[in-house]
C-alpha cells in the first residue's frame, strides 16, 4: 500500500506554486542567511531531493488507489513513464554585512576529490545572490530593493542616507512586509509612530524612522560622552587625595547635576572612603 502524502518522517515544505514563462515551477524555499552557512549545499540538496521525493510519493499514491499502473516497470516505479516533476528552486540569499559569502557554492568545493574525479561526480551548484556583491539593486521594483540597499550599506549611513534622500518617495512609503523584513534582518527599527494608511494599506515612512534613529544614537554617543568625563574626573580627583564629598561636589558643579545624581556616580565609581 503506497504511503499517505504528509504521513511520512521526511518532511518538505513548499513555499510558492510560480508561472515562469508559461511553465509551472516549484520554489521550495528563499534561504535568508545572515551568516554563511558552510553546509549549505547539503541543506539545499536535501530539501530539494525532499521535495521532488514527496512529489514522487504523491503520484504513486494516486496511481495505487486508482490501480492504473501496467504490471513490470510501471507498477514497480510508482509512476507512468511518460509522467515528469515540477522543477524545484531554491534561492539563498545571503544577507551577512560583515564579509561577502565564503562558503562553498557547489558540492565540488566540499569533496576531498582529486581533480581528475570531478568528472565522476555529479555536482550541485547553489542559487546564491550575495548583496555585498552588488553596488546597485536598480533591476528590482519590489521592497528587496529597499532591503538589499539597506544590508549593503548598513555600516555606511551617509551614504545610506544618500540613497534613501535620491528615494525619497520610496522610502517614505514602504510596505508592512518590507518593514518586518528590514526589522530582521538590517536590525532597522520602524515603530508604528511611522505608520500611515494610504488607500486601505499600511505604510511605513522609513526616512524618519532612519533620522529618529540617527539621532537616538547621536544622544546616546553624548550620554557616554559625559558618562566617560565623569569618571575621569573622580579618576583625577582621587589622584589628587580628595574625599568622596569633595569629589561629589565637583561632579555636580562641573556637570550641573544635582547631588543625588552626582552622588550615585562616585558611589559607582569612586573608591575613597
Amino acid at each position: 500500500m503506497a504511503e499517505k502524502p504528509g504521513t511520512g518522517n521526511i518532511k518538505t515544505i513548499v513555499d510558492k506554486v510560480r508561472f515562469w514563462k508559461g511553465k509551472k515551477i516549484h520554489i521550495l524555499a528563499v534561504e535568508n542567511q545572515n551568516y554563511v552557512d558552510y553546509q549549505m549545499v547539503l541543506r539545499n540538496m536535501l530539501s530539494e531531493s525532499n521535495g521532488y521525493h514527496k512529489q514522487w510519493r504523491q503520484k504513486r499514491y494516486t496511481h495505487e488507489e486508482a490501480c492504473d499502473l501496467k504490471d513490470g516497470d510501471e507498477y514497480l516505479s510508482g509512476m507512468k513513464k511518460e509522467e515528469k516533476f515540477e522543477p524545484i528552486i531554491t534561492l539563498v540569499v545571503y544577507f551577512g554585512g560583515e564579509h561577502p559569502w565564503d562558503g562553498a557554492r557547489c558540492l565540488h568545493d566540499l569533496l576531498d576529490i582529486d581533480e581528475e574525479f570531478k568528472k565522476y561526480v555529479t555536482n550541485y551548484r547553489l542559487n546564491l545572490y550575495d548583496c555585498q556583491e552588488h553596488d546597485t539593486f536598480e533591476e528590482y521594483r519590489t521592497g528587496l530593493r529597499q532591503v538589499f540597499e539597506s544590508l549593503r550599506y548598513s555600516k555606511d549611513n551617509e551614504k545610506l542616507k544618500e540613497i534613501m534622500e535620491e528615494n525619497k518617495e520610496v522610502y517614505s512609503s514602504i510596505d508592512r512586509e518590507t518593514r518586518d523584513i528590514l526589522e530582521v534582518v538590517a536590525n532597522i527599527k520602524i515603530p508604528e509612530k511611522f505608520k500611515t494608511v494610504e488607500e486601505g494599506r499600511e505604510r511605513y515612512d522609513m526616512c524618519k524612522a532612519f533620522e529618529d534613529m540617527r539621532q537616538e544614537g547621536y544622544e546616546d554617543g553624548i550620554s557616554k560622552g559625559i558618562e566617560q568625563g565623569i569618571r575621569i574626573l573622580i579618576q583625577t580627583c582621587q589622584e589628587l587625595g580628595l574625599t568622596a564629598d569633595s569629589i561629589m561636589e565637583k561632579c555636580a558643579e562641573k556637570y550641573e547635576m544635582s547631588r543625588e545624581i552626582a552622588g550615585k556616580y562616585v558611589k559607582e565609581y569612586c573608591i575613597c572612603k
